[in-house]
């Protein structure tokens, strides 16, 4: 079983790689994403989750905490985040637009008010919940380390391609709006 595991983790670090250097090529041009890519992130994304489904299944490096307790928790945050993911989702109205092969449209309603980013939101959030529900420390060190990637990639890559992209416009949402989570600030007329 950890043999197999272990291949489901490398086969994800090699996708997630490919994705990044698609990403970074792709975005350094201005171009939207090559639907190679796209496809990369979205087995990726699949692959991971069924790793920390895996684990938090199995029981993988049991965490010290009440069954009932991590059961209600984190049921608590996996339906929460599957609100927020799904909220993402359909502001964006388009399967293009929310895999990066169309950028034609800056989305700033519904979600996008009070979040940059809700999709990765409440995927972290169930991704979390799920780790905690099975007690599963593996699963939740997955879904750290899969945070980190992300705001790594927020940061360094499609804030840069979004700020070039759409200028002005995106450079007052990112002032207005939280990039994770919270209450839109005032902007400044």
């Amino acid at each position: 079983m950890w043999m197999l595991y272990a291949l489901g983790v490398i086969f994800f670090l090699l996708l997630s790689l490919y994705s990044w250097f698609g990403i970074k090529r792709a975005y350094e041009k201005g171009k939207t994403l090559p639907l190679r890519v796209s496809v990369a992130i979205w087995i990726g994304d699949t692959l991971h989750s069924i790793l920390v489904l895996w684990a938090s299944l199995g029981g993988l490096w049991l965490m010290p905490i009440n069954a009932t307790a991590a059961l209600i928790g984190g049921s608590v945050l996996v339906a929460v985040g599957l609100v927020i993911m799904l909220l993402g989702m359909l502001e964006f109205r388009s399967f293009k637009r929310m895999s990066g092969l169309d950028s034609s449209k800056l989305i700033t309603t519904g979600i996008y008010r009070y979040s940059r980013n809700p999709q990765y939101t409440g995927w972290f959030l169930a991704l979390i919940g799920i780790s905690i529900m099975g007690r599963s420390l593996l699963a939740l060190l997955l879904t750290v380390a899969l945070l980190m990637g992300i705001h790594l990639y927020n940061v360094k890559l499609e804030e840069p391609y979004l700020e070039r992209i759409f200028g002005e416009e995106y450079l007052r949402y990112k002032e207005s709006t939280p990039r994770y989570f919270g209450m839109p600030k005032r902007r400044n007329k």
